[in-house]
């Protein structure tokens, strides 16, 4: 094992040090008298770098369950959309509805998922929050997307994915419904929606902001 000395001259300055010595500075006494727990509170919200748009991602129950333990692991937003390709080649949704269309001929979901994949890969940006819902009733996580749209096509699952910074969290569905798989809340359906998201994630144990990590998934 290595030993680790420490100087003679520190070993004596160590041995005159006493309670009084160790003080801070006055500025920083101040600042930490004046933090009420209304500041502490923005400060929270300010450490989250939200857009203002929000999204609903509808998984699916079995979906959450099997996959999103694997995406909320790796930090990334992941879709499979079996038969497409990179999703930015398609110039349009209906180019992208034939490449669905002969991969689905019983064309199931072809209204609800192609528009999912194509806001997925052009309309989502970094500081999106996407809210995760297993059913129409239940919001069970919510992330804030952090990279651009990928494709690996060597992945045997989640080949198009986004980096994503992921909260679990359990609140009741009250947005309005619609059949896409992924779609924008209305401005109107917004208000007090970050505060409202990041309360429920500080009100979980060990979620904490700036980067902690968060075991939620056993």
């Amino acid at each position: 094992m290595n030993e680790y000395k420490i100087s003679e001259d520190i070993y004596r300055d160590s041995l005159q040090l006493n309670k009084g010595s160790h003080k801070i500075s006055e500025d920083i006494y101040e600042e930490a008298i004046s933090l009420t727990s209304e500041r502490i509170s923005e400060i929270i919200m300010d450490s989250y770098h939200f857009s203002g748009r929000y999204w609903i991602w509808k998984m699916g129950i079995y979906s959450y369950k099997h996959d999103f333990p694997r995406m909320f692991k790796a930090g990334e937003m992941q879709i499979e959309a079996v038969g497409l390709k990179y999703l930015k080649s398609y110039p349009t949704i209906a180019s992208m509805n034939e490449d669905y269309e002969q991969a689905h001929p019983d064309k199931l979901g072809i209204t609800k998922f192609p528009p999912a994949y194509w806001a997925f890969a052009n309309y989502l940006r970094n500081g999106d929050v996407v809210i995760a819902c297993s059913t129409s009733s239940n919001v069970l996580a919510w992330g804030i997307i952090e990279s651009q749209y990928f494709f690996k096509p060597t992945r045997k699952k989640g080949r198009h994915y986004r980096i994503v910074s992921w909260h679990k969290i359990e609140m009741p569905y009250i947005f309005t419904n619609k059949r896409a798989a992924l779609f924008q809340i209305p401005k109107e359906e917004t208000n007090n929606l970050k505060e409202a998201l990041i309360n429920k994630v500080e009100s979980i144990p060990n979620a904490l902001p700036f980067g902690f990590e968060r075991k939620l998934f056993y």
